[in-house]
């Protein structure tokens, strides 16, 4: 199975040194803060999220209210200061068309498929990290006469485009760790269609030839009130 994403040459222009971004993780909520009842529009009426006198851990929103405040006397003006504060989670919403390829080749000859489509959607920078790219190895061991086919990626709408961008060799991917930058273009989403290229010798033995590999996406302004595992509300809002 091999996960895919982007290739290097977008990275290129997409990557921004990790070094260089800040971000919030939130706010404690004030002393004595109390929840209260947070209802949600879906177009036509208004739906209540609350469960059992409470926010529940998987509500879009939840809302609490505090520090109270009152007065008493006969002066003329009163100033009572009002803060409305919201604290906006990263969310991510992507999808992979598959996660793995499977080659039937009858004779040696270089080959390219489009299979996969990727696309992803977020509110701010998701970091994506590549472990385990490599040629397709031979899988008996001990055996064969060249043990690997070399494999490249690439991206683009046609096997023209993609062929224009080049081909990355898929190890090159391993030190190719990037960050997909917080913008217009990424909240409204980005879609690749990915391609695969193997090239099969006379010296490839008929065997089975694989690799495993994996993408890590990390959102990267991750609130302390979320669980990190789940993407729910934490049980302690504090």
């Amino acid at each position: 199975m091999k996960r895919i994403i982007v290739m290097l040459a977008l990275m290129a222009v997409l990557s921004v040194p990790a070094a260089a971004l800040a971000y919030n993780p939130g706010v404690a909520l004030p002393s004595g803060a109390t929840e209260v009842e947070a209802f949600e529009w879906n177009g036509t009426v208004w739906s209540s999220m609350w469960v059992n006198g409470a926010g529940a851990p998987a509500a879009n929103a939840r809302c609490w209210s505090s520090t109270p405040d009152s007065g008493a006397c006969n002066k003329q003006n009163w100033v009572i200061n009002i803060t409305n504060h919201a604290s906006v989670a990263q969310w991510i919403d992507w999808s992979i068309g598959g996660t793995r390829w499977d080659w039937r080749i009858r004779k040696p000859g270089t080959y390219a498929a489009d299979c996969i489509n990727f696309t992803i959607k977020s509110n701010n920078d998701v970091a994506v990290n590549f472990d385990g790219f490599a040629d397709l190895e031979y899988l008996e061991q001990s055996a064969g006469v060249k043990q690997t086919i070399d494999t490249y990626y690439s991206y683009g709408g046609s096997i023209e485009a993609a062929q224009s961008n080049g081909w990355i060799r898929a190890a090159d991917l391993n030190n190719a760790d990037f960050i997909f930058p917080d913008g217009s273009a990424l909240h409204s989403g980005l879609n690749y269609k990915l391609w695969n290229k193997i090239v099969v010798e006379n010296c490839n033995s008929s065997c089975e030839y694989e690799d495993t590999a994996t993408i890590t996406l990390t959102v990267r302004n991750m609130k302390h009130w979320i669980d990190p595992e789940t993407g729910n509300f934490k049980s302690d809002q504090t």
